[in-house]
């Protein structure tokens, strides 16, 4: 698949974007990997040691019904970076990972054009380079998806191969970031993309110890749906754990270097978690499990103690960023700003969207096919619609275990989801607006 050429980033440099008059804030992105939503003791979770994030929630907006547009790795961060849903981008899934011909500059490289020094720093996994998104800089960076946490085979800038780094990547990513806060150039975007809680686990012994005595069954997270798979929280709970110390560390530099007050800080899982729902482990599914992720918004200009309920969406990030920027977008962009809700933490919509949209086993590293589906998701209610014609409604508040599909009972709230999804398909130019479960 064809990726954005140098040249077509770099042409008409100037063109629609306006600096504004204002101080731009510095923005730092901080995205998990395979992270439940639930998985963080401000998320209500009395299992997990988290205070850091519990901290970064309490002083900002908890977006208690955040989801990601896309539950998989390399179409979600090619939503961030692009601000666009992935029928509209081309880089669809794991088995489809550049984009297509033409799109446009990056909103990374909007930002670099507005005056944003931009710096990548961990887990890359698309196609095209950073260099060829917007960065700047790559001080220390994963190319591919996956890595062993110990002594992981990372790149430094954008010349050269994997080189393996001895010690923990948590930690070695962690003080790439504080080491580059030292010396960033302001306005700057650093975006820190941690493969913590993804497999394969290593919990250090220091994280363990905290949970070794705890009963598997008994310490999954409250709005966990019971049954299902067997899942090794103790494992995963404990790598959360020592992500949490490690964005510690970046929050307590920021404050050291007095940037608090000008800085948006975000914390975003890329995707979900099933971790045993309906027997199932990844992501990728239209479950909550799935397509929920912890996030968080901070800093100087956001809000203090906002839980909000109002459903949000990680394509809403990159018109949030050049909103605050006072940057226009170089193109229509398919997510909302949520500058308004982060300043004054209340929000007047009550709908976010997600997508899958690639059913061809090779989606998959396992090589298994999931249907592409469309849904729309309320503070209460989800309608999902599948290519095949199925559809779906559940009461997430009700049956948290999305068992009861009330697609046929609750006619009339099933007919204004549709018309929700079918207004944003449209919006969208989504293809599949021509599925018999949307029309």
């Amino acid at each position: 698949m064809p990726t954005i050429s140098r040249r077509a980033l770099l042409a008409g440099a100037s063109t629609g974007s306006l600096r504004a008059a204002r101080k731009q804030p510095n923005i730092v992105f901080l995205f998990s990997d395979d992270h439940h939503y639930q998985c963080l003791g401000a998320a209500q979770n009395p299992h997990i040691h988290t205070p850091n994030l519990d901290r970064l929630a309490a002083r900002g907006v908890h977006f208690t019904n955040g989801m990601i547009s896309t539950p998989q790795c390399c179409p979600s961060r090619g939503i961030i970076l692009s601000g666009l849903e992935t029928y509209q981008s081309g880089l669809r899934s794991n088995g489809q990972t550049g984009f297509r011909e033409g799109l446009g500059p990056p909103v990374v490289e909007q930002l670099r054009r507005g005056g944003y020094e931009t710096t990548l720093i961990g887990k890359w996994h698309i196609q095209p380079g950073p260099g060829e998104c917007g960065f700047t800089n790559a001080p220390l960076w994963l190319r591919g998806g996956g890595s062993p946490y110990l002594n992981p085979r990372l790149r430094s800038g954008f010349e050269g191969g994997d080189q393996t780094v001895e010690g923990h990547i948590t930690d070695l990513l962690t003080g790439a970031a504080v080491s580059y806060l030292g010396q960033a150039r302001r306005p700057f975007l650093l975006w820190l993309s941690y493969n913590a809680p993804h497999t394969p686990w290593y919990a250090d012994g220091r994280y363990r110890a905290r949970y070794d005595a705890m009963d598997q069954r008994s310490i999954a997270p409250p709005g966990h749906p019971p049954g299902g798979a067997d899942f090794d929280w103790i494992s995963y709970y404990s790598v959360i754990t020592h992500l949490d110390e490690a964005v510690g560390r970046v929050l307590a530099e920021l404050e050291r270097r007095d940037l608090w007050k000008n800085t948006l800080v975000l914390f975003v899982g890329d995707n979900g978690y099933l971790c045993g729902t309906k027997g199932l482990s990844g992501k990728v599914y239209p479950w909550e499990e799935s397509i929920r992720v912890p996030y968080l918004a901070a800093g100087g200009m956001v809000k203090r103690g906002v839980r909000c309920d109002a459903p949000v969406a990680s394509v809403d990030l990159p018109a949030t960023w050049l909103d605050l920027a006072g940057i226009r977008p170089e193109y229509p962009l398919a997510g909302r700003s949520l500058r308004r809700v982060l300043e004054t933490g209340k929000a007047d919509w009550d709908e976010a969207y997600a997508t899958w949209d690639d059913g061809r086993p090779e989606a998959l590293a396992v090589r298994r096919a999931v249907e592409p589906y469309r849904l729309v998701r309320t503070r209460r209610h989800k309608y999902i619609a599948w290519e095949s014609g199925k559809r779906a409604m559940f009461d997430c508040v009700a049956d948290p275990g999305e068992e009861n599909n009330l697609a046929d009972a609750e006619t009339r709230i099933a007919a204004g989801l549709r018309e929700k999804l079918r207004a944003r398909m449209r919006a969208t130019g989504d293809p599949a607006i021509s599925w018999k479960a949307v029309s």
